[in-house]
């Protein structure tokens, strides 16, 4: 594998698709850094990839703080070098009507998957620039393309990760730095879960119907689990992908398709 002995930083990599992806890198040969605000969560999936003959260890970070970010990558560096590989994964999501959204809220989500991608990417570039080699995962959404209300914080932040991608792509292509999103259907997450109890509360639905319902409409016939995104950073990341950059590549069972 081209990744065999390279850094590749996963942000909110303590839990659901974040530590699928760490995991996998590291079974592809990567030293895994695990970034979350969540210290007890980020050794747990160390002490996996550890316990698997992997290589990883835990930084502590917040994505919406430039300090944070800058002293992680500073951490990273002087512990195991130069950052090759990037997966933007932190995330939330928060009920946000967009005719009641506080702006202390929507700044918070702009901060958190709009900014933080970008603070991350400048943090790294440089040491990507030196190698001559990088790669920058950004996990965009499904809601890039598609909206059900209550969700502007989540859609705008989603949508503009697609157009930072495309940007930081023409940017870097000359220095071998290859720049993609990609764009989760429903993945079987804590954080669908939490999406499915407030649609539930909302729409009046059973408790669960949600989830059920969400695979009824899936082509594939089942929900996603974060391995099967976890499988497409691999491939992003690997030799086989060395012409791929700027796109926003969607992994959703056939759910929604452009």
């Amino acid at each position: 594998m081209s990744i065999e002995g390279r850094v590749a930083l996963v942000t909110g990599a303590g839990q659901g698709i974040g530590r699928a992806i760490a995991l996998r890198l590291a079974k592809d040969g990567a030293t895994a850094v695990i970034a979350d605000l969540n210290e007890e969560t980020a050794a747990s999936v160390v002490a996996e990839i550890e316990n698997d003959g992997g290589k990883a260890f835990a930084v502590k970070i917040d994505v919406a703080d430039e300090d944070s970010v800058n002293q992680a990558v500073g951490n990273i560096i002087e512990r195991a070098g130069p950052v090759s590989i990037l997966v933007n994964n932190a995330g939330i999501f928060r009920d946000t009507p967009a005719m009641e959204v506080s702006m202390k809220e929507w700044h918070f989500n702009l901060a958190v998957m709009l900014t933080g991608p970008l603070l991350c990417a400048r943090a790294v570039g440089p040491g990507m620039i030196e190698q001559r080699w990088g790669r920058i995962i950004n996990m965009a959404s499904l809601m890039s393309f598609v909206a059900y209300g209550r969700d502007v914080g989540y859609c705008t932040t989603k949508t503009g990760l697609l157009g930072l991608t495309r940007s930081l792509a023409a940017e870097l292509a000359g220095h071998n730095i290859l720049v993609n999103a990609i764009c989760p259907g429903n993945i079987m997450t804590s954080m669908l879960e939490e999406t499915g109890r407030l649609v539930e509360l909302r729409d009046g639905m059973e408790p669960g119907q949600f989830i059920r319902d969400r695979a009824n409409d899936i082509p594939l016939g089942r929900l996603g689990q974060p391995e099967d995104i976890a499988k497409m950073v691999s491939y992003l990341c690997s030799e086989d992908a060395d012409y791929v950059t700027g796109q926003s590549l969607h992994v959703n069972g056939g759910l929604y398709n452009t």
